[in-house]
């Protein structure tokens, strides 16, 4: 009886010597690394599970000044950091997104498009599209999705009743 208790004390000790040589490599290791390396230097440029998405925003009926828009994620199942662009008067603007995750099982990256444009009040609009791919299978490299957009200032004169509609 005792000689099985000496066998399992052995096998224990062995297991929880095994559980602290790991952790104290792995801490070694990171102080052998030199002072301007970081864990963010280390990382790829794209983690496993993102992709690139290249926006392309059409915004019609702009005036001179254009407009400046803000995009952002739409909801929680999209992950990305949002970007701030000024869109010249013709109304067109490329944006890509870099790292872009999606969290939902439909695979839907959804934005929200905040138009400010100068004198009308800040106008946000959603869209969404689904990236492509299976279930189970990695995300494509890159997207392109095309948005068209009424501008505020459009909104705002078709809106008004004295005008007529041709």
């Amino acid at each position: 009886m005792q000689l099985r208790s000496r066998m399992a004390a052995v096998v224990l000790v062995a297991g929880a010597t095994h559980l602290l040589i790991g952790p104290a490599r792995a801490q070694k290791s990171d102080e052998t690394k030199p002072a301007g390396a970081s864990r963010e230097a280390a990382a790829p440029a794209d983690p496993a599970g993102t992709c690139q998405v290249d926006l392309n925003l059409n915004i019609a009926g702009l005036g001179a000044e254009g407009c400046d828009v803000d995009v952002k994620p739409g909801n929680r199942s999209s992950r990305f950091k949002g970007q701030h662009h000024h869109v010249a008067s013709n109304g067109k603007a490329s944006l890509k997104f870099r790292g872009v995750e999606v969290l939902g099982a439909d695979r839907t990256c959804s934005f929200a498009i905040t138009v400010h444009e100068p004198g009308q009040e800040p106008r946000t609009i959603y869209r969404a599209f689904r990236i492509n791919g299976r279930s189970g299978q990695p995300l494509p490299p890159s997207q392109a999705f095309t948005c068209y957009l009424n501008s505020p200032s459009k909104l705002a004169r078709l809106s008004q009743p004295e005008t007529k509609v041709r």
